[in-house]
């Protein structure tokens, strides 16, 4: 009987291991497919070397036509297939601006962004070759007839750029004076007129607001060199005076114009040289 009971419970023993060997095999899991990044020859379709449109964009002007169906569809089929954001602004048939974004996926997709960050124009804080320095993740291009204006951002792994049209001196004083008296803290408003000597500061981006009660009481332009230099009636001088009349000037330079609203300083002290305009 004892022996009978030890093959019984061999019996079942074998039994159990059988039973364990015959169950399958878990399915191994599936590898994980990561998304190629944006190629060196898709980046130059859409920037060229000089930092603007690119030839993706052939055909394709800021500040002209809207583009046709056929452009548009081109466009759309080359950001699937790169699997990238790229939008077009079109306000009243004219096309204003356009817009590009891509994220690079994997561990390393900051280094994708970094790379294409370079190829854009990204500045660094240091000031001499082999110096050690910061790169910035915001920087402002224009392009040499002063037509369009690009801002370029890194956000770790993710790299945006826009082209607009850029600003001009006369519509860069209307926007800014058009602040004054509306709502709002002081900080710095982004328009396309960027200070090309010194990208870094806030000011290359736009204009920097003065507050008073929760409303804007003056603004801050820097001025762009090429403007301050021109001796044609594109100059600065020649702009504000057409605008403000002749300006008092104090013995350090500076000129002050007073309206029945404003009073206007310029500081050529300063580098870039500013423009204020507050509130009387």
């Amino acid at each position: 009987m004892l022996c009978a009971m030890v093959l019984g419970t061999a019996v079942v023993i074998f039994a159990g291991g059988r039973s364990e060997s015959a169950r399958p095999a878990p399915p191994l899991p599936e590898p994980s497919h990561e998304r190629p990044w944006l190629t060196p020859e898709a980046a130059g379709e859409i920037a060229g070397a000089d930092r603007m449109l690119g030839p993706l964009f052939n055909g394709v002007e800021i500040g002209g036509r809207a583009p046709s169906a056929i452009d548009r569809s081109r466009i759309a089929a080359f950001a699937r297939a790169h699997d990238v954001d790229i939008q077009l602004d079109v306000v009243a048939g004219t096309l204003t601006g356009v817009r590009f974004a891509v994220t690079y996926g994997g561990c390393c997709g900051y280094e994708g962004a970094d790379v294409l960050a370079r190829r854009l124009g990204r500045p660094s804080t240091a000031n001499c070759c082999g110096c050690e320095g910061t790169w910035l993740d915001d920087w402002a291009v224009v392009s040499e007839d002063h037509r369009v204006h690009m801002r370029g951002k890194v956000r770790v792994n993710q790299v945006e750029v826009t082209w607009t049209q850029a600003l001009s001196l006369p519509e860069m004083l209307d926007r800014a004076d058009g602040l004054i008296g509306s709502d709002g803290e002081g900080g710095v408003v982004e328009m396309p007129y960027p200070v090309l000597r010194s990208p870094e500061q806030a000011a290359g981006f736009g204009v920097t607001t003065e507050a008073e009660d929760g409303r804007i009481s003056g603004v801050v332009i820097a001025l762009r060199e090429g403007d301050i230099q021109a001796e044609s009636n594109a100059g600065v001088n020649a702009i504000l005076r057409a605008r403000f009349g002749r300006p008092r000037i104090d013995r350090e330079g500076t000129r002050t114009w007073r309206t029945a609203s404003r009073i206007i300083t310029q500081d050529s002290q300063d580098l870039p040289t500013t423009l204020t305009i507050r509130r009387r």
